[in-house]
């Protein structure tokens, strides 16, 4: 075990599209962003407009010293990438953001999220910014390290990975999202376990590859969208979960903590509040998620 927190905070708490106003006051109306501090590196979990804010508090932080980040992208679907265009470090020479994501549709990690901040789709070209960028592709079941004192990550095959690294991610992909599926992250570190699964759809079956990928985890972050009763009536297929899918993963793997994520938009905050009292009765060690809630593990 190590001193050093390992922490996790919460800027974008809702899936398909941002939703601000008075009934999401508590919960928040951001789409998907999650830091991760971890072993003194920061990572960030999805680029949704939650990351907007994220970037403001980052480069307040560094006090223009150079600023290192790591963008963990689960696939390529707007309310994960909304906030990117905006987000202060790109546009910042102390900047230097290290890109994790999938192969969509043909296309690299490089290939789907340059377009966002270019002509014609926004009036600044990212090929020009002033910050540093690299850009690494997966493969399933890849390995992000951060080797001992080293500020950058690199990527090895589970074959390559010698065990001596200071934080560890694994990546595991899965179909169940349509049409490309997401990428799930699995975050090692002090001898504990983040694992980030938003965007995950279980119908009536679990793979029992993801509930190994899972189990013993301290913390679970489980994409809960709908409520049972909506996904019968109309959501199936969606690529999303109910509270129950989540919960059931969370039993199934044995977590220490379950947190309920990527909200619909069209629930308010009373809501998000009944769904995580049913889920309690279920899963006691159970949390919906909500902007600026902080988990130190």
């Amino acid at each position: 075990m190590t001193n050093t927190p390992f922490l996790i905070r919460f800027w974008g708490v809702r899936g398909s599209y941002p939703t601000p106003g008075p009934q999401t006051l508590r919960h928040g109306g951001n789409t998907s962003c999650v830091e991760v501090q971890a072993g003194g590196h920061t990572l960030i979990l999805d680029a949704g407009t939650g990351i907007i804010r994220l970037g403001h508090e980052l480069m307040q932080r560094a006090m223009g010293k150079d600023l290192s980040v790591t963008l963990l992208i689960t696939h390529g679907h707007g309310d994960h990438l909304l906030g990117l265009p905006f987000f202060a470090p790109l546009y910042e020479r102390c900047g230097h953001i290290s890109f994790f994501g999938p192969y969509l549709a043909e296309h690299t990690i490089e290939e789907l999220v340059t377009p966002l901040i270019s002509p014609p789709y926004f009036p600044v070209d990212m090929r020009t910014l002033p910050s540093q960028r690299t850009f690494h592709t997966l493969q399933d079941n890849e390995h992000i390290l951060w080797l001992n004192g080293e500020s950058r990550p690199v990527a090895l095959s589970e074959q390559e990975d010698t065990g001596e690294a200071e934080v560890r991610v694994i990546a595991r992909l899965t179909s169940s999202h349509p049409m490309d599926g997401a990428v799930i992250y699995r975050i090692e570190y002090g001898g504990r376990r983040l694992v980030f699964a938003t965007d995950v759809e279980w119908g009536d079956r679990y793979d029992s590859d993801f509930i190994a990928f899972v189990k013993g985890a301290d913390v679970l972050i489980h994409d809960a969208q709908y409520t049972n009763e909506e996904y019968r009536q109309g959501k199936k297929g969606f690529g999303h979960s109910t509270l129950e899918m989540a919960v059931t993963a969370a039993q199934s793997a044995r977590v220490g903590n379950l947190v309920l994520f990527h909200h619909d938009p069209t629930y308010d905050d009373d809501k998000l509040d009944s769904i995580e009292a049913e889920a309690r009765k279920h899963f006691a060690h159970t949390r919906s998620a909500y902007e600026g809630m902080t988990i130190e593990l």
